[in-house]
């Protein structure tokens, strides 16, 4: 009979080890032994080296190492397939442009993945696009610019990462100054420190990009406008409007530039939800760190902290507006 008991007792154990709950021995057991940041993008551009920077740090901060991984193509559509295939158990985050470039491309490809399907944890670094040309170009004004792309159709290049807001901030641009596409030769580069490099070195004559980002580029480039609400400190350039309203032209709606953050499986946040918090608390933890802060905006990276909730907010209410103005 003890010996019946003791059996009893340990199938006992094994049947209730079996049934509790797996989120349970998920959230004692994260973080993992290793995390990967997926980078949908290319390496060298401002969300590669946002991912990069961060993951160093956060590394120190959870105590488990942070491997970033750049799968690139399609404008971040095939990193971002590539995380939603990959273990949704807190292993594997977007470190990307989380904004726009997935809602672009559920827009632009039969996307298997929704906004639903992410977790946004926050949006570290958010910019505004800048137009701005090489430095050995004519061009002083937006406006000349667009008066040469009518008179010789074709003979400009302007370089783009596909699936930004520079992207279709362009098309807005040419529109409104009633410019036909086709009268640009737009280059299409799977990096933003790409598409920099080449209006840098001029092999094409202008790019639209994210401002913050172009600043190690100002001594090769000339601004001509930013598409913002308010002028920056940092170009000597007017808004994209502001040049629209001096030209007797109609403005255009403004468009929220690149968000680069971080993003988890929203399986993972609903199935262990105490472990994603400590993510969130470890992200908010680095970014309140002043040496860590410091050290960010000497290479020119964004520290802003806006948490999930914002981050999702920004990101759904753009998407309804990329709906209405991204390319077919």
């Amino acid at each position: 009979m003890k010996k019946i008991a003791i059996a009893a007792a340990a199938l006992g154990m094994s049947l209730a080890a079996a049934f509790t709950p797996a989120t349970a021995s998920a959230e004692d057991a994260w973080p993992p032994r290793k995390i990967t940041f997926v980078v949908a993008l290319g390496p060298g551009g401002s969300a590669d080296r946002t991912a990069r920077a961060l993951a160093q740090r956060l590394q120190d901060e959870l105590g488990t190492p942070i491997s970033v991984v750049n799968q690139e193509g399609g404008g971040g559509h095939v990193g971002h397939t590539y995380f939603s295939q990959m273990p949704a158990d807190g292993s594997y985050f977007l470190a990307t442009s989380i904004h726009p470039y997935i809602s672009n491309a559920m827009l632009r490809f039969e996307a298997d993945y929704t906004l639903d399907d992410f977790a946004f944890i926050n949006g570290q670094w958010n910019d505004y696009d800048l137009f701005a040309v090489n430095a050995e170009t004519p061009f002083k004004t937006l406006s000349e610019f667009m008066e040469a792309a009518k008179a010789e159709p074709g003979k400009l290049k302007v370089s783009v990462v596909p699936g930004s807001t520079g992207a279709i901030n362009l098309e807005l641009a040419l529109e409104a100054f009633g410019v036909d596409k086709s009268a640009v030769n737009i280059v299409t580069y799977q990096s933003g420190g790409a598409a920099r490099t080449a209006v840098a070195g001029g092999q094409v004559d202008m790019t639209v990009l994210a401002a913050d980002g172009t600043l190690s580029i100002a001594e090769y480039v000339r601004p001509l406008a930013l598409a913002a609400d308010e002028p920056s400190a940092d170009w000597d350039a007017p808004t994209l409007n502001a040049a629209l309203a001096d030209n007797g032209l109609e403005t255009v709606p403004v468009l929220a530039g690149s968000m680069r953050g971080l993003a988890a499986h929203a399986e993972f946040k609903k199935n262990n939800p105490e472990a994603f918090q400590k993510m969130v608390d470890a992200y908010k933890a680095v970014l309140e760190d002043k040496e860590f802060v410091e050290k960010l905006k000497g290479q020119k990276i964004g520290t802003e902290w806006l948490g999930p909730d914002r981050t999702t907010e920004i990101i759904k209410s753009n998407f309804e507006v990329l709906k209405r103005f991204s390319a077919e």
